[in-house]
């Protein structure tokens, strides 16, 4: 497809999106696609209604002293696809509604926010890795990029915690270019532990039998594409990362990946996640996976980008919107559309 007739999709999608977005969704189109400043009236007029927006205010007015918010029954008895272990709820709430607060558009001086940001970095270990969610204390490399991609969204490069979260997740890349995570994703490669079960295995690595194993002696396991594109999601936040070799390593790895199945089958094993659409990124598919890597430079110079980007164009409706299946939802099927052409705005410009 040309890059004309891909700027044709862009400019009716766009416009219908428009006439029905919600204000962050709006600011986002304004400001990402067309190129406007925060000086633009339009704009500022949608400033003013992303501050009374409700969700958003919600999510403000019910924040807790501490930095956390209530947890919601649904959260409370969650099982999703995440790897084995006992999920902290809590912890769980922080990562969802602080992402919310960043795409509602609200301001990192925040007290509010402030107070979430040093909530989501308490805890942090020694070598910077950050506790997240789940409870069995293992590294988490999805949840530390996770993370990242809302520190780095609320402008908290400078701060050392932050650096040291980065730092640790670039130290332990393996030689295929991605990420895993360690322990979980390598016991079934190792003789002495691979009779395990992830429960029994989780276990044992509470004790001291855990000093034993080092996963810095495994590098040679395939890293696993979600994690991986997790990963790069908050490392490419920072354009300052985009070109290093790190992250264009890393890119390398997701993108030639494309449509394969994950060779992990504790997160997102099946091949149809390639081709489903889900929002926010962390509910890892190919839409999430075409954001990060167009953030990251990939283009119609890299053949590899041609297939990938048809499909995304492919599951476009007549209405020139993106929807997550048959049955519409007004507030996801606008961040999925917004994310569909921010990747082929990029695409096109790059």
């Amino acid at each position: 497809m040309s890059s004309a007739d891909i700027t044709k999709i862009i400019d009716e999608s766009c416009r219908r999106l428009l006439q029905s977005s919600s204000p962050s969704v709006r600011y986002w189109l304004l400001t990402d696609i067309q190129g406007k400043g925060r000086e633009d009236s339009i704009v500022q007029r949608t400033l003013a209604e992303c501050e009374c927006y409700p969700a958003r205010v919600r999510l403000l007015k019910t924040m807790k002293d501490d930095g956390t918010w209530p947890v919601s029954n649904v959260a409370r008895h969650q099982n999703g696809t995440e790897p084995r272990g006992s999920t902290d709820p809590i912890q769980a709430t922080l990562y969802k509604n602080l992402l919310g607060l960043l795409h509602f558009v609200t301001e990192p001086d925040d007290e509010c926010v402030r107070r979430a940001l040093e909530r989501l970095l308490e805890g942090q270990a020694e070598d910077g890795h950050l506790r997240g969610p789940m409870t069995h204390g293992l590294p988490q490399p999805h949840y530390d990029g996770h993370a990242l991609y809302i520190l780095f969204g609320f402008f908290m490069e400078h701060d050392a915690r932050v650096r040291r979260v980065a730092d640790r997740l670039i130290s332990i890349q393996r030689r295929d270019g991605g990420w895993t995570m360690p322990y979980l994703q390598d016991v079934r490669y190792l003789e002495e532990y691979g009779h395990l079960k992830m429960d029994e295995f989780i276990r044992l690595m509470g004790t001291d039998e855990r000093h034993r194993y080092d996963p810095g002696t495994v590098l040679d396991i395939p890293s696993c594409h979600w994690t991986t594109m997790m990963v790069l999601w908050g490392l490419g936040d920072l354009p300052s990362n985009r070109k290093s070799r790190c992250v264009q390593r890393g890119a390398d790895f997701l993108l030639g990946r494309f449509f394969q199945k994950n060779p992990h089958t504790n997160f997102y094993e099946d091949r149809r996640n390639w081709t489903t659409l889900k929002y926010p990124n962390n509910r890892c598919n190919g839409l999430a996976a075409l954001e990060v890597l167009t953030k990251l430079g990939k283009g119609p110079d890299d053949p590899r980008m041609d297939k990938p980007i048809k499909w995304l164009i492919s599951q476009r409706y007549r209405d020139g919107l993106w929807t997550e299946s048959n049955r519409p939802h007004m507030e996801r099927d606008q961040w999925l559309t917004l994310g569909a052409l921010e990747t082929l705005n990029r695409y096109n410009n790059s």
